[in-house]
C-alpha cells in the first residue's frame, strides 16, 4: 500500500516525522534518520521536515547545552545525526546548513567526531574570524555578497570539515552548488563596468601599497574561481578584463622589488590567462614593443623572473609562463575556443596597448616569434650560452642550477621543433649547441638526457642544415664517447643514444650515416651491433640510389604538381601507396615522410624521380620537419 495514500496532508506528515530534540530522544532521532535513508519517499519527507521546521535550530541549541554540561555521549549522538543528515545527499539540506545563522552551529557539532580528536573551537573560530574577508572594492549587490560568503563556507566544509564524511553521492552535490555560485559571481563581476574600473584603477591612482597588493590577490582568486566555468566563457572573461587593465597586474606584481608572494600571485594570474588565450598575451607584448611604452616590459619581467636564484617558487612559475608562451603547437585549438567565445558572449572591443591588450590575429604568432628571437632569446638562454667545461663539473643533481639548465634545454628543444628557421638561425648564430653538448659530461643523468633530446630534436626535423651543422662542429663526438661508456648498461642514457642512432638508420639520413660510418668507424667498433646497423642502413641507401640512377632512362614523363612534388604517371595508376619499412637488427623501423603529396613513401620511384629532376626541394625538407620527437 502506498504510504502517501492515507489522506494526511504534507504538513501533518512533517510534524510527526521527528520528535523534539532532547537528550533522551537523540537515540530515537538517529534511528529514524537512518531508516529513512533507505526509502526515497521517506528520505524526501524527512528533508522537507528538516528544512521547513525549526528542527535544526532546536538541535543546535541542544548541542550548546550538552557542551555546557560536557555530555560527551550526547555530543557524539548529535554529531552522528548531523552526519546522517549530510549523507542524505540533498542540496536543500546543504543550503539550509550554510546559512549565516546555521553554519557556526554545524561546524561546532562536527568538531565532536568520536573517531577523530579535534580541539573544541577549531572550525568555528576559523569561520568567525572576519579578518579573512577583505572587500577590495564595494560589492553593492547584497545577494552576490551573500553568495561569496556562502561559497567560502561550502569550500571550507568540503576541504577541511567533511573529507572523512563525504561519499560518492555527496561530493557532486557540493560541487554543483559551488559551480552555480561561481557562475553567478563571475557573471556579476564581468559585467559590472563600474566595479572593474574601480578595481584596476587602484593600481594607477592609489598610493596605498597594501591596497594594490589586495587587487592582485583578488584577481588571482577571481581567476581561480573562473577555472570551473566553461572554456568559451573564460576566454571572453579574460578579454573583458584586459580592456580594463588586466596586464597592469603583471607589470606591477612581477617586478623584482616586490615580495615573493606577490610575484607568485601575478604569475598565477598570467598562467591562467595563457591557459585559455595565449594569443591575447602575445599580442599585448607585441603592442607594447611597438608603442615603446614606459611601463615595465612584460616579456623582460618574465625572463628576469626565470633567473631569480633566491626565490625558487617565483623562478618555477616564471619558467612555466615562458614555456607556455613559446609553445605554438596549441595555437589552432585556442583559436577555435576564441571563436566559440565570440559567438557565446557579448561583443567586446579588441584590446589595444593603451587599454591592456593588442590585436589578436593569426599574424601575431609569427610577429611574436620574430620579436622573441630578435630581442629576448639571448637573454633567456644566457645561462646556457655562458656554460663552460669547468662550470659543468660543479653541478649536482639536486642543485637549483641543474633544474634551470634542464628547463632551458627542454625549452630550446621545443623551439627547434616548432619555430623553424628562426630557431635554426639562433642556434647557428650563437653556437649554443656546443654549450649544450657540454652537458653530456655533467654528473646528473637528467642533464645528459636533456642534451641528447636537443640533438635528437635537431636530427628529428630532418633539416639538412642542422645535419651539416652537427657534422661540421663534431657534435657527435661527445655523444659517441658517452655511448661507449654506457652501451653495455640498460639505462635511460644508453637507450636514448641507441634510439638516436636507430632513428638515423631507419630514416636513412645519408649525411649522418656517412659521417658515422666513415669518421667514427674505429670508435663505434666497440659497439658492433650499432655500427653494423648504421653500415647496413648506409649500404641500403647507396644501393637504392644506384638503382635510381641506373633507372633514370626508363622513367616515364611526370605530371607537374607545383613545388611540393612531381608524381610519375606510373605512380598514379600503379599499386596502392604503402608505408616503406625495413628491418634493422631485427627491429622493424618505418620511414616517416610528412610530404604533402607523396603517395609512394620512401619508394624507389621517388628516388628515380629525384635523380631525374636533379633538383632538391627545400620545401619538402620543411614539410617533413613536423616529425614527432619521442
Amino acid at each position: 500500500m502506498d504510504e502517501r495514500a492515507n489522506g494526511s496532508s504534507p504538513a501533518a506528515e512533517n510534524e510527526d516525522m521527528l520528535p523534539l530534540p532532547t537528550m533522551s530522544s537523540l537515540v530515537e532521532i538517529e534511528r529514524i534518520i537512518s531508516n529513512s535513508s533507505q526509502s526515497l519517499y521517506l528520505r524526501d519527507k524527512l528533508v522537507l521536515n528538516i528544512v521547513n521546521s525549526n528542527f535544526f535550530e532546536q538541535l543546535r541549541d541542544l548541542h550548546d547545552t550538552c557542551e555546557d554540561l560536557d555530555a560527551t555521549e550526547e555530543l557524539h549522538l548529535i554529531y552522528s545525526i548531523v552526519r546522517q543528515m549530510i549523507l542524505l545527499n540533498d542540496s536543500s539540506i546543504f543550503e539550509h546548513m550554510i546559512k549565516q545563522e546555521n553554519i557556526i552551529g554545524v561546524v561546532s557539532i562536527l568538531e565532536h567526531d568520536p573517531h577523530q580528536k579535534i580541539e573544541r573551537g577549531t572550525f568555528r573560530n576559523f569561520l568567525l574570524d572576519n579578518t579573512r574577508y577583505k572587500e577590495v572594492v564595494p560589492i553593492e549587490d547584497a545577494d552576490i555578497e551573500s553568495k561569496i560568503h556562502q561559497t567560502f563556507r561550502l569550500q571550507y566544509l568540503k576541504d577541511i570539515v567533511l573529507p572523512r564524511i563525504l561519499d560518492d553521492g555527496t561530493l557532486p552535490i557540493i560541487n554543483a552548488l559551488l559551480y552555480f555560485n561561481h557562475a553567478q559571481i563571475a557573471n556579476y563581476l564581468q559585467h559590472n563596468q563600474r566595479l572593474l574600473k574601480n578595481l584596476f584603477g587602484i593600481l594607477h591612482d592609489s598610493e596605498d601599497m597594501y591596497r594594490k597588493h589586495d587587487v592582485v590577490f583578488f584577481v588571482r582568486q577571481f581567476c581561480s574561481l573562473a577555472k570551473s566555468l566553461p572554456i568559451p566563457y573564460r576566454v571572453g572573461l579574460f578579454r573583458t578584463l584586459s580592456q580594463y587593465g588586466l596586464f597592469s597586474i603583471f607589470e606591477y606584481a612581477l617586478q623584482e622589488d616586490k615580495s615573493a608572494e606577490l610575484q607568485v600571485a601575478g604569475a598565477d594570474v598570467l598562467l591562467s590567462v595563457l591557459e585559455q588565450d595565449r594569443a591575447l598575451v602575445r599580442s599585448y607584448i607585441i603592442a607594447q614593443s611597438r608603442h615603446h611604452s614606459e611601463k615595465a616590459d612584460l616579456m623582460g619581467l618574465i625572463i628576469q623572473g626565470t633567473k631569480n636564484k633566491d626565490r625558487s617558487d617565483v623562478r618555477m612559475q616564471c619558467c612555466e609562463v615562458l614555456r607556455v608562451i613559446l609553445d605554438t603547437a596549441q595555437q589552432q585549438q585556442q583559436q577555435q575556443q576564441q571563436q566559440q567565445a565570440a559567438s557565446s558572449t557579448e561583443t567586446f572591443e579588441i584590446p589595444t596597448a593603451e587599454n591592456g591588450g593588442g590585436q589578436c590575429d593569426n599574424g601575431d604568432m609569427e610577429d611574436f616569434i620574430a620579436l622573441f628571437y630578435g630581442a629576448y632569446a639571448q637573454s633567456a638562454m644566457e645561462t646556457l650560452l655562458s656554460l663552460t667545461a669547468k662550470s659543468i663539473q660543479g653541478i649536482g643533481s639536486q642543485s637549483k642550477q641543474s633544474a634551470y639548465l634542464l628547463f632551458l634545454c627542454e625549452t630550446l628543444s621545443t623551439c627547434v621543433r616548432l619555430h623553424g628557421y628562426r630557431a635554426r638561425s639562433f642556434v647557428f648564430a650563437t653556437d649554443i649547441a656546443k654549450n649544450i653538448s657540454l652537458l653530456l659530461q655533467a654528473k646528473p643523468n637528467h642533464l645528459k638526457l636533456a642534451a641528447l633530446r636537443f640533438i635528437r630534436a635537431c636530427v628529428g626535423i630532418q633539416d639538412d642544415s642542422y645535419n651539416k651543422y652537427l657534422i661540421g662542429h663534431r657534435l657527435f663526438d661527445p655523444i659517441i664517447a658517452l655511448y661507449l661508456r654506457v652501451y653495455t648498461r640498460d639505462n635511460l642514457v644508453s637507450s636514448a643514444c641507441r634510439e638516436l642512432f636507430t632513428f638515423i638508420a631507419a630514416n636513412r639520413i645519408a649525411s649522418l650515416l656517412s659521417h658515422l660510418t666513415n669518421v667514427h668507424t674505429k670508435s663505434l667498433s666497440q659497439a658492433k651491433r650499432t655500427l653494423d646497423m648504421l653500415r647496413k642502413a648506409y649500404s641500403d641507401y647507396l644501393e637504392q640510389s644506384e638503382r635510381a640512377r641506373a633507372g633514370t632512362a626508363a622513367v616515364t614523363p611526370t605530371v607537374g604538381m607545383g613545388r611540393q612534388s612531381a608524381l610519375s604517371i606510373n605512380s598514379l595508376i600503379g599499386q596502392e601507396p604503402q608505408r616503406h619499412t625495413q628491418t634493422i637488427n631485427g627491429v622493424v623501423a618505418a620511414s616517416h615522410d610528412a610530404g604533402t603529396m607523396k603517395w609512394v613513401q620512401g619508394s624507389a620511384v621517388d628516388e628515380m624521380e629525384d635523380a631525374y629532376l636533379e633538383t632538391s626541394d627545400d620545401d619538402e625538407s620543411d614539410d617533413s620537419s613536423a616529425m614527432a620527437i619521442s
